[in-house]
């Protein structure tokens, strides 16, 4: 399944949310535990997008991008929140030291910024793709693809 959401600016972002909230909860639901998969362009608006979405679930925690610490973890009422970012890893072999297909898909919700380098070791099943597409300096574009098979 596909949903899009054209030219959006920042404040406008409710119904993205809320489809992915949904999404989210059909997942939960069923035990399952989603991978939310962000692609965009450096700068797309990725991390940004996460903050604001989890801010939604009442954490108390800050929530910034994981580009160095490769990713944090955040906690609210209603679900914790794994935040990678794998844009600094180069390699497999760097990946495969890290040991996070320990975590995906298999402990709370994951957010996978530049999650391509980890196709291999990405479990098939428990995705949302979530692609950030820069219109102009104020205004993107969403796509959220799932497969409904998955969460009936």
């Amino acid at each position: 399944m596909k949903a899009s959401f054209l030219s959006l600016r920042e404040s406008e972002l409710n119904p993205v949310f809320l489809s992915l909230d949904q999404l989210v909860k059909q997942f939960l639901e069923k035990n399952r535990f989603p991978m939310i998969l962000l692609t965009g362009e450096m700068g797309a608006g990725k991390t940004t997008f996460i903050r604001e979405w989890y801010s939604r679930f009442g954490t108390e925690s800050s929530i910034n991008s994981p580009t160095f610490s490769l990713y944090n973890i955040y906690d609210s009422p209603n679900f914790r929140l794994y935040h990678f970012d794998l844009y600094r890893l180069k390699t497999l072999e760097e990946l495969d030291e890290l040991g996070f297909e320990e975590i995906w898909g298999k402990e709370a919700v994951s957010a996978i910024e530049w999650w391509q380098i980890a196709e291999l070791y990405l479990p098939k099943t428990n995705r949302i793709r979530l692609s950030i597409d820069a219109d102009s300096i104020e205004v993107r574009s969403y796509t959220l693809e799932w497969s409904e098979e998955e969460i009936r």
